[in-house]
Parts: structure tokens; sequence; C-alpha cells
């Protein structure tokens, strides 16, 4: 990995231990529902007809990136990126409509927005900007240098030892630089299509990221990121909040050693490898209260694109330790019938990583057919009560609302 030097949810469903519960009245699902639709930079991103006027209704000094239309200043989103000032300026980067197969690193310290072209920002399924490149870990062959910081489409990070995972529950050394203060994506498919002799690959071929961040600041609207394994990683000091949008995978396709927020996200799997979420968390470096994987009232399906051939069907772990002070939370999630009924699981029968009040996995208002309290297994996971999810916001998470949260666009509630 090269890098430049320049760069509340409302929660009103009760937990019963009936399977197959009616959703809420009141759900988020990743849409503004503010008395209307609402994005900030809609007119921005909305396509224009004419010629030379695509840079309408941007902020000032917007840089415009397109493959096709000739007065864009730059074909590679990439290329973009390392234009921009070494500085604290708030720089913004318009990609035009189209499939960019590159590798993206922001390293730049100053607030950094990247904005899909789309008709309708609210709605996810009506991207028109592709990012993808096609690299993964081989684990069978892979090196003493190598990491799977190496294998990534977009990253936002200082440097690439911040970066870095790191093997075993203790991951990579604890670094000294923060970078990005508040890096927003709004409307773009980020993949990583891991290809083998040529082709993309539809199936499990290791460590192949779509994002990774750390020491940074990030926030996602109706944005996706598909992999197979490893999908999105929030490292150690970043911080993360996704609105919206699909998040794809198989192999605990989410995970991470920082703090990471999902509102109204799909999480679909494409196979069954691990959990849904591998967490890790340290009281000592982070404190009590300030890492772990939280989920609001998003949903957990099948992917579209999962083999034909894979079983799905009540297989689905929740999540598992990375570590024994991993943390994950779901909070009014529909659960399709793919979700394991036991809910979540140990990290293996050799080594489970479940600590007394330290590990910390717990559902509030979880429903549909892959809900069933009932068949919960509560010496892993705790039920929790509407007190004790009320803990759990975006405010109390972050330790008060973030500045670089978009909330024009983000609907972010409180405990009903």
């Amino acid at each position: 990995m090269l890098f430049s030097n320049i760069v509340n949810l409302s929660l009103t469903a009760l937990i019963t231990a009936t399977a197959g519960q009616a959703a809420p009245a009141a759900r988020n699902n990743g849409k503004n529902d503010k008395g209307g639709a609402s994005a900030t930079y809609a007119e921005c991103q909305r396509p224009k007809d004419v010629q030379g006027t695509q840079l309408q209704g941007c902020p000032n000094n917007t840089i415009y990136v397109s493959k096709t239309d000739p007065q864009s200043g730059f074909g590679s989103i990439q290329q973009a990126v390392l234009s921009l000032p070494n500085d604290n300026s708030s720089q913004v980067i318009l990609i035009g409509p189209g499939s960019y197969h590159e590798v993206v690193n922001v390293t730049r310290k100053g607030p950094v927005t990247l904005l899909g072209m789309t008709y309708d920002p609210t709605n996810w399924e009506s991207n028109l900007v592709k990012l993808w490149s096609s690299s993964f870990i081989n684990q069978t062959t892979q090196t003493a240098g190598q990491d799977n910081a190496d294998a990534v489409t977009l990253t936002v990070s200082p440097n690439r030892a911040a970066s870095l995972i790191g093997a075993g529950p203790a991951g990579a050394p604890l670094q000294p630089e923060f970078g990005n203060v508040d890096f927003k994506i709004y409307n773009i498919d980020v993949a990583n299509r891991a290809t083998v002799n040529g082709k993309e690959f539809m199936g499990q071929t290791g460590p192949s990221a779509a994002l990774i961040v750390a020491y940074s600041n990030f926030s996602s609207y109706q944005s996706t990121y598909r992999s197979w394994q490893d999908t999105v990683f929030v490292g150690r000091n970043g911080s993360a909040l996704f609105y919206g949008g699909e998040i794809r995978g198989a192999t605990d396709y989410l995970y991470g050693f920082g703090t990471a927020w999902f509102e109204g996200v799909t999480m679909a799997n494409r196979g069954n490898g691990g959990g849904i979420v591998a967490w890790k968390g340290s009281s000592n470096i982070y404190g009590p209260d300030s890492f772990g994987a939280y989920q609001a009232n998003g949903k957990i399906v099948r992917a579209p694109d999962a083999p034909a051939t894979a079983n799905l069907t009540l297989a689905s772990p929740l999540g598992r330790p990375w570590n024994n002070a991993s943390r994950s939370i779901y909070l009014n999630t529909y659960m399709s019938d793919i979700v394991l009924p036991q809910g979540f699981i140990a990290w293996s029968d050799k080594e489970p990583r479940i600590v007394p009040n330290l590990t910390f996995f717990g559902e509030y208002g979880s429903y549909g057919p892959g809900f069933n309290a009932a068949a919960r297994n509560t010496s892993v996971e705790t039920l929790l009560t509407k007190e004790q999810a009320a803990e759990y916001t975006v405010d109390k998470v972050f330790g008060g609302m973030p500045a670089w949260i978009d909330v024009g666009t983000a609907v972010i509630g409180q405990v009903a």
C-alpha cells in the first residue's frame, strides 16, 4: 500500500420470546424522515444536463473528477486527493458517474468530503459511482512483511503504520499520529473484487478490505462496502458512523479496534465464516466505554449475490470476540432467517475469548424470523432492558454528538 504525504435511534420494541415478531412502528433504516427526504449536498450531487455546469450547487473550490467529462479537473479520485493542500482547510471532491478501478489513500488531516453524483442521495440503490480494487492477502503464502492493510480499496489513516491490523488479540502497536479529523463519503459503492487468474473470484480468498479507517474521524452516507472477508475495518483511535447503505461480506466482515456506529445499514451475508462482527477492545488504551461496534435500526439479510449453494438459513452468528474486551450491540435490528438462533458465539472452542464482566454482547428490540429470545445463549450475550439500551446512543458512545457527523443528512434520534 502506498500513501501520499499530502494527503438514535427510536427504540420502541420490547424483547419478547416470540420469533418473527412484527416490526415496531418507529424505525429509521437509513432514511431521513424529518419532514421528507433531505441531503446536504443534493443539488451538488445531481447530474446536470448541460456540460460545464456540473459544479452548480457545490461548495466553492469543489474539485470535479470524471472519467468521461473533458471539463473535469481529474480522471482519477486518487489524483484529486493527492492534489489537495497539506493543511487544515476543508476540501470537497465531486465524482462523476462511472467505474473507478483504483486504490484511494487519504492521509491528509484537514476535512475531506467525497461526493458521488446521484439523482437520489437518500437511496443507496441509486448510486452511480463505483470505486473498486482487486487484491487480497493470501494467508497461505503471506510473508512477515505483509498485512491486511496491503489489500484495501479505500484507506483513511495518517500513514501505513497506523493502518496496520497486526496479529493476535493485541494487534499492531499503538501509533502517535492522528489522521483526518473529518472525512465524509456520500453515495459511492466501494468494493474489493479480489481477482484470481485474472477474474473476480466470487468466494473466499483471504482478507480483502473495501475500507480501512484508523486514527481518523469518518462518516459514510448511503454508501456501500462489499467484499468477502474483512470488508470494513475501523482500527485503533478510529471513530466512524455509517448512515444507510449496505455492507456485504462472508467472514468477520465488520472488524476493528475502534468505535463504529451503523445507523439504518443493511448487513448482507454472502456466506458464513466467523461472525458478522469481530471486534477488539482495550480499556487500558481507550477507557471503559469508548470502543465497540453498535448497530441500530438496520437489518441482516442474505446477500443477493450469495452463492446458490450457500445454505445460510439459521447459520449466521451475530458476532464473536476478537479479543476478550470485545463489545458489540444490536438495537432495533430486523433479523432475517439467516441469523443463528443462539446469536453470538465464542471465538473458537479452544479459545473462547469470553470473560464475564469484560466481554459484552447485547441486543434490544431485535425482530423478524431470525430473533427468538428463548434460543439466545445468555451465557454469551445479554438481552438488554430498555434502561440498559438507553445507554447506547450516538452521543453517549462518542462522548457527545461529534461535529464530524452530518446531522443535516443523518437522522439520529433518542431512546423512546
